[in-house]
């Protein structure tokens, strides 16, 4: 069972590495990472491009709703997994939540 991991970001330079840190972490063996700048003008889409193995959109500035949708409409996953940019997680979260 493929997970598909959203995040969707806007100006979350300061806290988007540890969040793709802790994901990337998981202990679960199959899931995919998508992140969704919505326009930032900070580096936030220069740290995320740093992150082997994350998938990547942008958009223009049009809120968290349509960076979700983004996301969801690019993923492979049959669970998809929305989290915000400033979260960060255990490395069994993914297992537990699809329990």
């Amino acid at each position: 069972m493929k997970v598909s991991v959203i995040v969707p970001t806007y100006n979350e330079e300061d806290t988007i590495g540890d969040c793709l840190l802790s994901l990337q972490a998981q202990n679960l063996e199959t899931y995919e990472i998508i992140v969704v700048d919505d326009g930032s003008t900070d580096g936030t889409l220069s740290t995320v491009k740093r992150f082997e193995d994350v998938k990547v959109f942008t958009q223009g500035h049009r809120g968290a709703g349509a960076a979700r949708n983004l996301g969801a409409s690019k993923s492979l996953g049959e669970i998809l997994v929305f989290v915000d940019a400033d979260m960060t997680f255990a490395e069994d979260f993914l297992k537990n939540l699809i329990k």
